[in-house]
């Protein structure tokens, strides 16, 4: 339910065209050597990513993208390092917040098994940002050394005409959607508050306002509150704003399936008991290092979401890993944490991710050429997600322990 109400949400950001206007005005903002369009491409799509389906974003910029590149001329190897920009950021930006990807609701949902443990809106953003910004950066430094060198080395210009020219279309694009409408200042209200109700139903630093209620009110409540105000908003023209027509069309059905699917999937394990045996035989890697145990699970976690669903990954084997963390005395987010993130950090192949597929197919690039980007910066993602983890993660969460909401943590045997 978190992740549906995002999901109407998102399409009512849509529905108004108020992404087209953000993604418009940052890129307007930034400058336009090669690689600071590169990065004004990818800061926006990674913003919209973080509340957004990655594949949305990814489809609404690929025109935008598509449009600036025929001003440039450019050559074949800027096309496939701006196009690649897109998909990753995408990639890259739904780690942002619980409901940017589907592996973020699963983690959320296999966790909240342990009753007190640390995962609320607010502490994800806490964890995710800092090393959402780090990964972005990274990734924009890695395709300017696989495509046309190193930041710091042959700087290349857009000549004055043809930054005139772009600076045109993207203005141009810009009064098409004339002046901030009604509509628009709904989303962002609407938008705002649930962005607030998130942050302030349970901070930790001070009472939330969930404690108003005898009952318990988790991030889901207001999702689908917002969603169903959104639903009831009438236009100036007494329409609804955001009609359960343009909803049933426009919203991710199979997504949602997938994820209502691993969830099942990952209950049946547990029933079955599957989930313990496995985490039984799995006991025999407590004595290794942790570091290198959080590599191994990483890359595993890794090499298996190319070629499948990332939210279906992360249904298999979060459950398995909270299991072998509670056998072997670990604080689960650990290997939680580093492994859900890891099931969005697929760049290598078309079908590794929504995004992936949608650049492939729309600029007709070469395979080996994503290949030859998405191999490295999966690797060099790997270690900095780790290493993060290890850094501040631990000073978040505590990780070198075993907390009390982990001992207290029952699933079935």
């Amino acid at each position: 339910m978190l992740f549906l109400g995002g999901l109407i949400v998102a399409i009512a950001v849509e529905h108004s065209n108020l992404h087209k206007r953000i993604a418009g005005r940052l890129l307007l903002a930034v400058g336009l050597s090669p690689r600071l369009l590169m990065f004004g491409f990818m800061l926006p799509t990674a913003f919209l990513s973080m509340w957004i389906s990655n594949t949305a974003v990814a489809a609404m910029m690929l025109p935008i993208l598509q449009s600036v590149l025929e001003e440039l001329e450019s050559s074949e190897e800027m096309r496939t390092m701006l196009l690649l920009a897109v998909a990753y950021s995408a990639n890259i930006g739904g780690t942002g917040t619980l409901i940017g990807t589907g592996p973020n609701v699963v983690i959320y949902e296999t966790i909240s098994k342990c009753e007190g443990q640390p995962i609320n809106f607010l502490s994800w953003l806490y964890f995710s940002i800092p090393l959402l910004l780090v990964n972005l950066i990274i990734s924009w430094v890695w395709l300017q050394v696989v495509f046309i060198g190193a930041p710091w080395k042959n700087t290349q210009l857009i000549s004055s005409e043809k930054e005139v020219k772009i600076k045109t279309l993207l203005r141009a694009q810009q009064e098409e959607l004339g002046r901030v409408t009604r509509e628009e200042y709904t989303v962002i209200f609407c938008f705002s508050s649930l962005v607030l109700l998130w942050l302030f139903r349970a901070p930790g630093f001070i009472d939330g306002w969930n404690i108003i209620s005898s009952v318990a009110i988790a991030d889901a409540t207001p999702a689908i509150f917002v969603a169903v105000l959104l639903m009831a908003v009438p236009k100036a023209s007494g329409e609804m704003f955001l009609p359960w027509q343009v909803i049933e069309k426009k919203l991710q059905w199979g997504v949602i399936i997938v994820i209502g699917g691993g969830f099942a999937l990952s209950l049946g394990l547990e029933k079955s008991g599957l989930t313990t045996l496995v985490g039984h035989q799995l006991a025999m890697f407590q004595d290794w290092n942790r570091g290198l145990l959080m590599f191994v699970i990483q890359a595993i976690v890794s090499l298996i979401t190319q070629v499948a669903s990332n939210s279906a990954t992360a249904s298999m084997l979060l459950p398995v890993l909270l299991k072998l963390c509670l056998t072997i005395k670990m604080n689960p987010l650990y290997l939680l944490l580093p492994a859900a993130l890891s099931c969005s950090y697929a760049f290598i192949l078309p079908v590794s991710t929504g995004p992936n597929a949608l650049v492939y197919e729309a600029s007709g690039m070469k395979i080996w050429s994503m290949v030859k980007a998405g191999l490295g910066l999966n690797f060099i993602t790997l270690f900095s997600t780790g290493g993060l983890v290890q850094l501040y993660g631990t000073a978040l969460f505590d990780l070198q322990s075993f907390p009390d909401w982990a001992q207290n943590c029952t699933i079935s045997p």
